[in-house]
């Protein structure tokens, strides 16, 4: 249970919270720590009559961002994050609570977690950045907190006009706010100047015997390389066309993102959790190739050699680059 002061639960009912928002590893400070809670009521205050008051809520939060100030998702143990509320209930008997991630843009609830929370046990909420259909949009967010106490009448309403039960498009009235964020799913994952090659160099180009499968980004050699999107690298190794290559799959769009003609071989090993915006190596001419260049190529799901095609990445990769 998070420290926080104590509320005498026959007057109001609170909430204890921390909210944790992740983003680069590489870059991410260390987390604050503390709790909250409401303040001891004033002699004046025990002697009024006793009035149902929703949550108070002051959250102290982390939230590691790149230069840019950007949150991005990470992938760990426990599965990919893109923000993380703690919370534990000072009550003295369970409530029902409810965690919404709200695109600020619209007010939408693009997430919602409802769950019953007994008194002191701690609750963790991880959102991956997943909204109902796929990855969530790049934009400002902000996860909301409400409750309502089991024995009586929730707060909470998911009914549509005419009665009918639906997804609700926003969080319940008298929900607390706490910090909100930014949110981008993918980054650009040449972080220098960079030109995209045409003709020979775009995605279906001929080659002897086969295609080319992606799309190559001219930069010099050297210049740092980022995963686009985090995942799990599933191959790191060389080859005679490719030269060092590096394949990430995304565990959420079921994805793979592959990265050719590395300098070196790429500083994440096989097996490893990488967190969008992780630094994975740096430019070269490795393999197969004429000129300083990342050669990229994605991978519809189920993923590289998996079942999965690569499509032209050519889109993607400017709509990331509009990103900086």
């Amino acid at each position: 249970m998070l420290r926080g002061t104590r509320v005498r639960p026959a007057t109001k009912t609170t909430l204890a919270a921390a909210v944790l928002l992740a983003g680069a590893a590489t870059s991410a400070p260390a987390a604050s720590t503390g709790g909250a809670g409401l303040a001891a009521p004033t002699p004046a205050a025990r002697t009024a009559p006793a009035v149902a008051a929703p949550p108070v809520l002051a959250a102290v939060a982390s939230i590691p961002t790149l230069s840019a100030g950007v949150s991005l998702r990470t992938v760990g143990r426990s599965g990919v994050s893109a923000a993380t509320l703690v919370y534990a209930s000072d009550a003295r008997r369970p409530l029902q609570v409810r965690v919404d991630v709200v695109r600020l843009a619209d007010g939408t609830s693009i997430y919602t977690d409802l769950r019953t929370v007994a008194p002191g046990v701690r609750q963790t909420v991880r959102w991956n950045g997943r909204a109902r259909g796929g990855l969530a949009l790049d934009g400002r967010y902000q996860m909301r907190i409400a409750l309502s106490d089991t024995a009586g009448a929730s707060s909470i309403s998911t009914a549509a006009p005419g009665g009918a039960s639906a997804e609700p498009s926003g969080p319940p009235p008298g929900s607390a706010p706490l910090r909100s964020f930014t949110f981008v799913g993918a980054i650009f994952p040449v972080r220098g100047p960079h030109t995209f090659g045409t003709g020979g160099d775009a995605f279906g180009a001929g080659r002897a015997g086969h295609i080319h499968e992606g799309q190559d980004v001219l930069a010099r050699c050297g210049t740092p390389l980022v995963a686009a999107r985090g995942g799990v690298a599933i191959q790191r190794a060389y080859q005679s066309l490719a030269g060092n290559y590096l394949v990430i799959q995304d565990p959420i769009t079921g994805q793979s993102n592959v990265y050719g003609h590395l300098r070196k071989p790429a500083i994440v090993r096989r097996g490893q959790r990488v967190d969008t915006g992780q630094p994975i190596g740096v430019v070269g001419e490795t393999g197969d190739a004429t000129a300083c260049h990342l050669h990229f190529e994605l991978w519809t799901a189920p993923g590289w050699y998996q079942g999965g095609q690569p499509i032209d990445p050519l889109p993607t990769l400017k709509a990331w680059d509009k990103l900086g």
